[in-house]
């Protein structure tokens, strides 16, 4: 059997290209590396806080939404804000490693690797020094117990283990050497799990009949192929890519490989075999250190490498260094690059806008958000002053991924306005027109599938029946304080375009004070006679003009 040790790697990167930031942030345990001793266990009831975690690495959501996380010796979940053991003997995570059915605490695991859910929200779980395929039944109650049965994979031993082996068959009858990870296709229902050991990718149906997809069993190697012509050095993470194909993270080859899931057809995606190392660029030039966990999202593939995590762009053929450090470890949290990990194993998609990586050193979980997903919500208008009825069109310019709907709020005190093309709901611009002077509030609301947000803006659209443009900074003068009791000064900026007249209208658009300033550098303008209100000044220099919203309090 192959062991691998968790190891704090500081290296050189040679090459670094940083194209993604992301916000990494604690989610969940207590940092205990370095000591696994009797008090870094938890097997009550925690706050995710207060958990302590030993070798967490397989993490997935049910069908719910409740999230499981494997450990050395038992299964979690997270539910209500706390984390519960539904299952796994209690006591230590280097002790009670057994293999056994059961219910519960009574059920037993031997070093779980990875976990996913179906449809249903039945758990299937890879039991690496078990050699088996675990399945646990739907959650409904924390006062449940759920039962643990052997999906495929050789049944215990008289001594309590699991058996090694690479027999093809249904269920019990079926074998396997280390299995680490594993994906499941909702569209046939069909697993596919990485075999570590066996250097192979093993097929199993919903009904839990076993066959090899690629790979030869004993055979290692780095060769592209199909089916058994192919060869893998320790595939470990696993993820679908697309209908037609799966990734695989192998780990010993230190590359990214593409699995067709019908024909067995493997690729190399990039990576050299024998070359470990932290190297960003192109495919060609790409190098990883020690990937394993793996997911996809948006069509980009997200690997956990070693203490950072990688983004690979099929669309431009590049690898990214996305979180974390390729020369320092750590428990750090932070933004893209400034964050830092210990030695990451299992990498999971929430289904909204982030990810969650769970930290075999320090015995922790962390999310990262993707950046670029969720709606950031914007817009303009094509003018933002105009006249009575003039048209104002206003545009979606929201970011993050294409807007699937969308609602514009238009609102003002005792005045109206008319959407003259489209509707408050159109994805394409959409015109208005607005029938009375005034101030006019503007909110959009946008959504896509990753979450919604808003913007909304005060006095956003002005109206007026003058050609008085609302510049909310003007380019050749200022007026200080605005608003003010009814004593204004205005000043050219910096000195340099001097005012050579200047004109104030009242909001129904009459000129109430006109004068003429030669060319001077700073006026006070008297509006303490007026009512309080909303004015116009429109100031004149050399170089053109500035339109300038007074508020007289």
């Amino acid at each position: 059997m192959k062991y691998i040790k968790i190891t704090i790697l500081t290296v050189i990167t040679l090459i670094t290209t940083v194209a993604y930031s992301q916000t990494v942030k604690h989610f969940a345990g207590r940092d205990n590396a370095g000591d696994k001793g009797p008090n870094y266990y938890n097997n009550t009831t925690c706050v995710k806080d207060s958990a302590y975690f030993y070798y967490p690495e397989g993490i997935t959501w049910d069908n719910n939404g409740n999230l499981w996380i494997t450990e050395r010796n038992k299964i979690r979940l997270f539910y209500n804000n706390n984390f519960y053991n539904r299952a796994g003997k209690i006591g230590p995570g280097d002790q009670s490693q057994r293999y056994q059915n059961g219910t519960g605490i009574m059920a037993q695991f031997y070093a779980p690797t990875s976990i996913v859910s179906d449809g249903s929200g039945i758990l299937y779980i890879v039991d690496n020094e078990n050699h088996a395929i675990r399945k646990m039944e739907k959650f409904t109650s924390v006062g449940q117990n759920q039962a643990v049965t052997t999906f495929a994979g050789a049944p215990p031993t008289v001594d309590g283990f699991g058996t090694p082996g690479d027999a093809n068959g249904t269920g019990t009858n079926a074998m396997f050497s280390a299995p680490k990870g594993i994906v499941r296709d909702a569209a046939t229902g069909n697993f596919y799990v990485t075999e570590f050991n066996n250097f192979t990718i093993r097929k199993i149906t919903s009904s839990g009949v076993v066959t090899t997809l690629a790979g030869k069993s004993g055979t290692q190697g780095s060769t592209d192929g199909t089916g058994s012509a192919a060869q893998f050095a320790g595939p470990y993470g696993i993820a679908q890519l697309d209908n037609n194909y799966i990734v695989v993270t192998d780990f010993d080859n230190s590359t990214i490989r593409k699995v067709h899931m019908t024909t067995g057809v493997v690729t190399t995606i990039c990576g050299k075999a024998g070359d470990s190392r932290y190297v960003d660029g192109n495919f060609t030039n790409a190098r990883f250190r020690e990937p394993r966990g793996i997911v996809v999202v948006d069509g980009k593939i997200y690997v956990c490498d070693g203490s950072v995590i990688r983004i690979i762009d099929v669309n431009s053929n590049t690898v990214s260094t996305y979180a974390g450090s390729t020369t320092q470890s750590g428990n750090q949290d932070g933004e893209g690059t400034s964050a830092r990990f210990g030695t990451l194993g299992g990498i999971a998609y929430d289904g909204k806008i982030s990810l969650y990586v769970t930290d075999l050193y320090y015995n922790v979980i962390k999310t990262v958000k993707i950046n670029g997903l969720a709606p950031a919500c914007n817009f303009t208008a094509s003018k933002t002053s105009a006249l009575v009825d003039e048209t104002v069109t206003l545009t979606n310019t929201s970011s993050g991924k294409t807007t699937t709907s969308l609602k514009w709020t238009i609102t003002s005190i005792g005045l109206s306005h008319t959407i003259v093309s489209g509707t408050a709901t159109s994805l394409t611009p959409i015109g208005v027109k607005f029938h009375a002077a005034g101030f006019y509030n503007v909110k959009l609301w946008v959504k896509n599938s990753y979450g919604e947000d808003s913007l909304a803006r005060s006095s956003y659209i002005s109206i007026s029946t003058t050609g008085i443009d609302k510049i909310s900074k003007s380019k050749i003068a200022t007026v200080y304080p605005n608003p003010s009791n009814g004593i204004f000064t205005l000043h050219s900026i910096n000195g340099n375009y001097p005012v050579k007249s200047y004109e104030v209208v009242d909001f129904s658009g009459k000129v109430i004070i006109q004068k003429n300033c030669d060319n001077s550098i700073s006026e006070e303008i008297d509006l303490t006679l007026y009512p309080s209100g909303i004015y116009f000044i429109k100031a004149v220099s050399s170089i053109g003009y500035s339109s300038i919203k007074l508020q007289k309090l």
